[in-house]
């Protein structure tokens, strides 16, 4: 998915980087590492607060985003960022300290995200360094609905309650708050805001979930039973249009910022 990863034209994964950036207050010459990072989402907005003479390192652990993040930074000339391909918690890293750590939208992924979240706040400079994450909360009634249409084609692992913030560490802003207190971190802020987006018709929706994550929720559909599934999702999507002629969809978005103590 590397070469279309958000790249679909419609604002979705920059306005919620951008927020956690402005949360994490980065300033000029500070080193940050932006964990998971993409198509650079937070990495480009980080690389402009800390400067030319700041610090930003890029990991992600998909070779193909590393590729074209790689080629993205080059055209653009930005100077200060450096992409690293691997998982941060296998990459040669044990002595280095950041002032800024970033993650969005990676550690309902994880696997095991207290260890992750014990090996991110590893990396954060004590009493002036900080972290922060994001992760979902719930979407608006028209969103569950057609997001509900796939529920029965999905295998258990795309069921996965991490990844759609019902349950565990990831079902309320107090859960996130208190899995950060267990891995050490203090002075824990987790704050909870709507990212809305904008579409045109069921096409541009379809479109736009091709270029993320939802691309494997279509592929467990079978092939004859999508374009019904889509002209289902047209009926649902029509109830959020409003007067300027525009779909609108809600999603909540947990931002959670914390420090590490001496």
């Amino acid at each position: 998915m590397a070469s279309t990863y958000d790249q679909g034209g419609i604002p979705w994964f920059r306005p919620i980087a951008a927020r956690l950036v402005e949360l994490l207050h980065p300033g000029p010459a500070e080193t940050a590492i932006d964990i998971g990072a993409g198509r650079g989402a937070v990495a480009f907005p980080l690389a402009e607060a800390v400067g030319p003479s700041g610090r930003v390192t890029a990991v992600d652990i998909s070779t193909g985003m590393v590729e074209m993040l790689r080629a993205d930074i080059a055209a653009a000339g930005v100077g200060n960022v450096k992409v690293v391909h691997g998982d941060v918690a296998d990459l040669d890293l044990a002595h280095a300290t950041y002032d800024v750590v970033a993650a969005s939208l990676v550690l309902f992924f994880c696997p095991n995200p207290e260890a992750a979240l014990h090996t991110w706040l590893s990396l954060v400079r004590p009493v002036t360094g900080r972290i922060g994450i994001t992760t979902f909360g719930t979407q608006d009634e028209v969103w569950q609905r057609v997001d509900a249409l796939f529920q029965p084609h999905l295998p258990s692992e795309l069921l996965d309650a991490r990844t759609v913030g019902r349950n565990g560490p990831f079902e309320t802003t107090d859960a996130l708050t208190a899995l950060f207190e267990r891995c050490g971190a203090e002075g824990v802020v987790a704050i909870e805001e709507p990212v809305e987006l904008r579409l045109t018709d069921a096409a541009a929706w379809k479109a736009w979930g091709m270029s993320l994550g939802q691309r494997a929720m279509w592929a467990a559909v079978p092939e004859d039973q999508r374009e019904s599934l889509l002209t289902d999702a047209a009926t649902i999507l029509e109830e959020a249009r409003r007067a300027d002629g525009m779909i609108h969809l809600v999603q909540q978005v947990r931002y959670t910022t914390a420090r590490v103590p001496a």
